[in-house]
């Protein structure tokens, strides 16, 4: 008996010496030495274990297919290793393949039920999936059995936020904050969870605080900024678009709030000064050009003012054309003609100048009504006035001749 544990032993010591040999190859990232080492052992003796190690080369090696392969054969040998089971998960995760990933680590939270790092990939994993719900019981889970962790914490708050249980996600955030000050996204969810709450004291004050540990911040500035606003705190939000836009390039919407603030804070010359620097960008924006409007009423200029109202009537005239336009078709796509009818011909008063909207008009008519009279009298008003070079003279032509020729034959 001891004859063939001294045998077994010094049989083991080469194998043992081998594998210490692939460990140190990987620890000093001599991939292509350990990989030509793995390969030539699996060819004598294939194992779980080698499999596994082979698949951490390939991942190393950027090469993803050939890793997938290697965790799938030391799986298939050793189904119940949650070593094995987690890094193939997490191959799949890193492939943006969620929903493959779930069962693997479901498997290796099963074998290994005190790894909560395990579950809090699984529940990142539904998290990605837009499973919320399973993500929370996991995450929740794990808050029961380690309510101090920040890390799972922040990712419990993430889900609560996204399922609408903004109290709880407010109350982890701040938590987690505690302990860790340096986190720019705490800041950052604090501020739209206090702008949903409509407590503006909060977002200045986490702004603020968040701009103290992380000074110069332009996301944290564009944020507090763009939150008071939308809260009608035009006072507040100024100080934080003067400081965003003195170190950012301006941006057409950055400085549209930021001239609006300005307007509503009673800024009148320097909100006129920052909206026509928007109307350079863009001048067919109905809400600048109805504000600079309003502005320059104010400073006492009427003719800028009549001149700037008169383009915002002339945009929100467009928009709504093309809404009309665009309720006519989906009418008509339901086969609801009437309606189709009636929307396109709100289309065309809202812009005359859309000329090709009477041959919809009249195509439509001709779709649902056995009158062909009405179809007529719209192909003739749109040549009369789009022209012979009009983009569709020569179908509104065709459309009356036939029209005529159907009545001159119904006559008959």
């Amino acid at each position: 008996m001891l004859r063939k544990w001294i045998t077994t032993f010094v049989c083991a010591i080469p194998s043992f010496a081998f594998a210490q040999n692939i460990d140190n190859l990987i620890f000093n990232k001599n991939y292509q030495e350990a990989l030509s080492a793995i390969n030539q052992n699996i060819e004598v003796k294939p194992g779980a274990e080698l499999y596994f190690k082979q698949g951490l080369v390939y991942r190393q090696l950027s090469r993803p297919t050939e890793a997938e392969q290697s965790y799938q054969n030391s799986v298939a040998l050793d189904s119940t290793n949650a070593k094995f089971l987690a890094e193939y998960a997490d191959l799949q995760t890193e492939l943006g393949n969620p929903f493959k990933a779930i069962p693997l680590y479901q498997k290796a939270s099963l074998y290994a039920p005190e790894d909560y790092n395990l579950r809090y990939k699984l529940g990142r994993a539904y998290m990605s999936s837009d499973n919320y719900d399973k993500a929370y019981e996991v995450f929740m889970m794990i808050h029961y059995k380690d309510s101090t962790n920040i890390i799972y914490n922040k990712q419990l708050a993430l889900t609560a936020m996204r399922l609408g249980k903004m109290n709880q996600a407010l109350e982890l955030f701040e938590s987690v904050l505690e302990s860790n000050t340096n986190d720019l996204s705490l800041y950052q969810n604090l501020i739209q969870l206090y702008a949903i709450f409509k407590d503006p004291v909060h977002v200045v004050r986490t702004s603020d605080r968040a701009l103290y540990f992380i000074p110069e911040n332009s996301a944290i500035m564009l944020r507090a900024a763009n939150s008071l606003h939308a809260l009608k705190e035009y006072s507040e939000s100024i100080p934080f678009y003067e400081s965003y836009l003195a170190k950012n390039d301006s941006t057409f919407d950055v400085m549209k709030n930021y001239g609006l603030s300005l307007y509503f804070d009673q800024e009148n010359v320097k909100s006129r000064e920052m909206l026509e620097k928007c109307f350079v960008i863009e001048h067919d924006d109905p809400i600048l050009n109805f504000y600079l409007g309003l502005v320059c009423r104010k400073l006492s200029d009427i003719d800028k003012s009549i001149e700037y109202l008169n383009l915002a009537i002339s945009g929100i005239k467009k928009s709504m054309t093309e809404m009309y336009h665009c309720l006519g078709q989906d009418y008509g796509l339901q086969r609801k003609f009437e309606k189709s009818v009636e929307a396109l011909k709100e289309a065309y008063e809202c812009n005359p100048d859309k000329m090709e909207y009477l041959v919809e008009i009249a195509s439509t008519f001709e779709e649902f009504s056995a009158n062909r009279k009405p179809a007529l009298e719209y192909y003739n008003r749109y040549l009369a006035e789009a022209g012979d070079s009009a983009a569709n003279t020569k179908f509104a032509q065709d459309r009356i001749t036939k029209i005529n020729a159907y009545n001159s034959k119904k006559k008959k």
